[in-house]
């Protein structure tokens, strides 16, 4: 065994939450912390403690809520999903007060509708930012055949309207070949729904506000105008919002360097927004430095955009391949370059998270993958993490979520598919690589973390017990599952009454903690929601909770050589020596280990053990059959700093 391990901690019940879906953090600083519970229709805002804040209606079914991919920008969060707007919840300063709505452009995403094949006019002298102009197109021309016609011009004729359907001269309207005959609606340059638009003009930009005529609109000057004169036929577009339910809605989100970044919709899957900079609202294209533009992930592989995260610019996470947009210097519209680094693809519903100066993704396949730059080759580089236990994944139906926890052991947090849990410890500096199974007695549905003011981040778990859905911490210092501090009656009997005993059933299990003081209390009877302890007088509170069993298996050792390695045929462990730390009686192969020592006082609880076991092992075995398991089964702390194997190999 390489390094240490240690015991993992119960967990405690925060919050009952009927019909949870999922957990998503709110995070403002280390103090200010809050947990997002997502059900259909509504979002529960509490804190870390479990207390409600407020309830916020929303329009997200329980499958889209697990489709969200979201970001945070102090007390902004917005929420993608490719079938609803864009949205974001906000809250005050004082936490008083919070909102959920569809996020509002002051200038969208523009797509091209069409340019226009008539004159344009516009207000004389009216130019400046900020103005209000008239805009008004001129009549079409009536149909002569000596004139050369292009394809969309349309023509008067009589009362009626004609559209050009292939470039030609001199063919009668009659033919359906060249012209079709169109409505007066459809003819019309504006409508009411014009209102909202923008119209690309004279180097500026208006905003369609009012709806005057079919040729007539006002509206305000958002970028100035080179000139007013008149604009010629097909010198001019109208733009409208590229988010639309027909286009489809942006399905990631992110944010870097002041600039709100959005990613992928149903028309464009490869399609890559900034906003302006320090003006997340506005994403009008231009080349100014500091304004918004747009990128396009192009590679040989899959590119729809599935997520975006942060690592040395924006890494654009797609089905096949993972890209990067930097620049020399600032972010700009004429430095940005998007370029492919590595082709793995990522999976859409869970999303990377950042370890140090790595992002951890789940490719295609649950196949867990690092993306972190690398100095000789100048670009980001894949290793897999979970070559080694890629058991743990497959056994138990894949991956479902992943989050991480920085302190204190910087573990990567995964819901399995069967409802288990797993992590994987991950510390560089250390070159820790561990990975281990957790089964918390109920299945895990969702899960989250909170930074806080002590270091420690807090691991927010929810999981479904008996059809009850609850929202549960994992804490270092608890030893049982669903852990809860009961208070012990003294009668005849010692008895703990709690309808958690009920629900736990025959899976209870009872323990006393005060200071280094750690024992199990013996449970003498169950008969309800009652337990009959065997406990001391002065003894007036308890933790009860679920039993759980945290166990290593050890492998056999072998001899390293260049270029292989060797495996006895024959095996003799003759000692196991366990470095302790902390720990009270583990179990070796079936056998109990005594940490109680010979200047300890028998007659009083045991203490808390650190130092070293050297424990005997006996008997010959293969190296097929090679097994020495470590467990802890009661309610008792455990943690290995090292185990050495003394060992006879092959009769000598």
């Amino acid at each position: 065994m390489n390094g240490g391990i240690k015991k993992r901690g119960g967990t405690s019940l925060v919050k009952a939450v009927a019909g949870a879906v999922r957990l998503i953090p709110f995070v403002v600083s280390h103090r200010d912390t809050y947990i997002l519970v997502f059900k259909p229709n509504s979002i529960d805002v509490i804190n870390s403690e479990g207390v409600r804040v407020t309830t916020i209606a929303t329009t997200y079914s329980s499958i889209q809520i697990k489709e969200l991919t979201y970001c945070q920008s102090r007390y902004n969060l917005w929420l993608a999903h490719g079938d609803k707007p864009l949205s974001w919840l906000r809250c005050s300063e004082d936490f008083t007060n919070w909102d959920f709505s569809s996020f509002i452009y002051s200038i969208p995403p523009l797509e091209e509708i069409s340019n226009y094949p008539v004159v344009l006019n516009m207000s004389e002298e009216i130019k400046d930012v900020g103005k209000v102009t008239t805009l008004e197109a001129q009549a079409y021309e009536t149909y002569l055949a000596t004139k050369q016609y292009y394809v969309d011009d349309i023509v008067k004729s009589g009362t009626s309207y004609y559209k050009c359907l292939v470039d030609h001269i001199n063919q009668p309207l009659s033919d359906p070949t060249y012209w079709a005959l169109i409505t007066v609606e459809e003819a019309n340059v504006f409508s009411a729904s014009s209102v909202g638009k923008f119209v690309f003009a004279n180097g500026g930009i208006v905003r369609i506000d009012t709806y005057l005529s079919a040729t007539r609109v006002e509206g305000e000057i958002i970028k100035k105008l080179t000139s007013t004169i008149e604009v010629v036929a097909r010198a001019w577009q109208i733009k409208e919002n590229i988010f639309t339910a027909s286009l489809g809605y942006p399905r990631t989100v992110s944010y870097y360097q002041q600039r709100l970044v959005l990613g992928g919709t149903k028309k464009y899957p490869n399609y890559i927004w900034f906003s302006r900079t320090a003006d997340f609202t506005n994403f009008l294209p231009t080349t100014e430095d500091g304004d918004s533009f747009t990128l396009a992930a192009a590679s040989d592989s899959l590119t729809n955009v599935l997520h975006l995260s942060q690592s040395r610019g924006v890494v654009v996470h797609t089905g096949g391949a993972e890209l990067l947009i930097k620049s020399t210097g600032a972010l700009t519209p004429t430095s940005a370059e998007i370029q492919e680094h590595t082709s793995y693809g990522t999976i859409e519903s869970i999303k990377p998270v950042k370890v140090g100066t790595e992002l951890i993704f789940i490719q295609r396949g649950s196949r867990v993958r690092t993306l972190a730059y690398d100095y000789s080759v100048d670009g980001l580089v894949s290793n897999e993490l979970s070559v080694l236990a890629s058991h743990i994944i497959k056994d138990h139906g894949g991956l479902k979520d992943m989050v991480y926890a920085q302190d204190p052991d910087s573990i990567i947090w995964f819901t399995l598919g069967d409802g288990t849990l797993a992590t994987l410890t991950l510390n560089r500096e250390q070159s820790v690589t561990a990975w281990a199974r957790h089964d918390v007695g109920g299945e895990v549905i969702s899960l989250t973390t909170l930074p806080s003011t002590t270091g420690s981040d807090r691991v927010y778990l929810l999981v479904n017990r008996n059809g009850s859905l609850q929202i549960e911490e994992i804490k270092e210092e608890l030893l049982l599952d669903t852990a809860k501090l009961v208070n012990v009656s003294h009668s005849t009997t010692c008895t703990v009454t709690d309808s958690l005993i009920g629900v736990l059933g025959d899976k209870v299990q009872a323990y006393f903690k005060d200071g280094n003081t750690v024992f199990e209390v013996p449970i003498l009877s169950r008969a309800g929601n009652t337990l009959t302890i065997s406990c001391d007088s002065s003894i007036n509170q308890i933790y009860i909770g679920r039993a759980f069993t945290s166990a290593i298996s050890l492998l056999p050792t072998d001899f390293q050589q260049i270029p292989g390695t060797t495996f006895p045929s024959l095996i003799k462990v003759d000692h196991i020596t366990l470095a302790l730390k902390d720990s009270i009686a583990p179990v070796v192969n079936g056998d109990r280990v005594e940490t109680n020592t010979f200047d300890m006082n028998l007659m009083l609880p045991p203490q808390l053990y650190t130092g070293m076991k050297r424990i005997a092992m006996n008997g010959w075995t293969s190296f097929e059959e090679f097994e020495i398991t470590i467990e802890q089964d009661r309610p008792l702390p455990l943690q290995i700093i090292a185990c050495v194997l003394e060992q006879s190999v092959n009769d000598r």
